[in-house]
């Protein structure tokens, strides 16, 4: 007897189907109390699901310069705009478009410096989360962060590259001694110089239903501890969290730009999504 074919079995195999994440991001930024100019950049790029630059995810991106009057404000912006940009051109997995797009704007801020006298030897951090189905993919440099909430708890997914950071992971000194440290914002990695060199993670961080990530440069991270960060986070929307962060970071003297960028990940019913073990056709039309 000829074993079944499972060519001729009329009832196709169904495909497991799990929520979708969505995402939403509020963010926001603040010149402080302080400083004349914003040198902070923050933007985040949600794809619509009829786009084909959906399958790329979202992405969101937080940056703060530096270099002296409005250099700053130079080097992250080009920041911003390059991992924008080069991110959703490349057409290699996330790990890899990131470091592209770090590559490109590292690049791009050298090359600025080179040819503007004003900007000679201005660079800035960049914090990076690309969120592609239901995982987050991480590229950082210089001492924004980015934590994750889930639930009750609340860690960093990034390492600050600074002296002092440095120190703390050698054992050399402790948080809190960093926190008062003088020379706790001297940077050992930024964009903006000749030999930079990405790191990213090569595999994504799987992400769960009410998931939150948390963007932000040191003028939140500086002015407001972990713990009252995380307490902020999980008991406003994002949109409020965001301003909460900001006035709180103001009311403990706002001695730098403030920027934060929120995303929340929601599963969304499944009845919304399509079956994937269904095939369906589309009308086309010939031109």
């Amino acid at each position: 007897m000829n074993a079944p074919d499972a060519s001729d079995d009329p009832t196709p195999l169904a495909l497991p189907r799990v929520p979708r994440l969505r995402v939403a991001c509020a963010m926001q930024s603040d010149t402080g109390c302080v400083r004349q100019h914003n040198e902070d950049a923050v933007g985040c790029m949600i794809p619509r699901d009829d786009d084909p630059l959906a399958l790329a995810g979202a992405l969101a991106v937080v940056a703060d310069g530096m270099g002296g009057h409005a250099a700053g404000e130079v080097a992250s912006h080009i920041a911003l705009r390059s991992m924008l940009h080069v991110y959703y051109a490349s057409a290699g997995p996330p790990p890899q478009a990131l470091a592209a797009a770090l590559v490109a704007a590292n690049d791009a801020i050298c090359e600025r410096a080179g040819a503007d006298p004003a900007c000679k030897g201005m660079g800035t951090t960049c914090s990076v989360v690309a969120i592609v189905d239901d995982r987050a993919y991480v590229a950082h440099v210089g001492d924004s962060r980015i934590y994750l909430l889930r639930g009750t708890a609340f860690r960093q997914l990034t390492q600050d590259d600074s002296v002092v950071a440095r120190m703390v992971r050698d054992g050399l000194l402790t948080e809190a001694e960093a926190r008062r440290h003088p020379e706790r914002h001297v940077l050992v990695r930024v964009l903006g110089t000749k030999e930079f060199r990405p790191a990213v993670a090569p595999r994504g961080m799987p992400l769960q239903h009410g998931d939150l990530l948390v963007l932000c440069t040191d003028g939140i991270t500086d002015q407001i501890d972990d713990a009252t960060l995380a307490s902020v986070v999980r008991s406003h929307a994002p949109v409020d969290a965001c301003t909460k962060l900001v006035e709180l970071a103001r009311e403990a003297g706002g001695a730098d730009n403030a920027t934060v960028a929120i995303c929340s990940l929601q599963a969304e019913p499944l009845a919304a999504q399509p079956d994937p073990s269904i095939r369906t056709t589309r009308e086309t039309r010939a031109h």
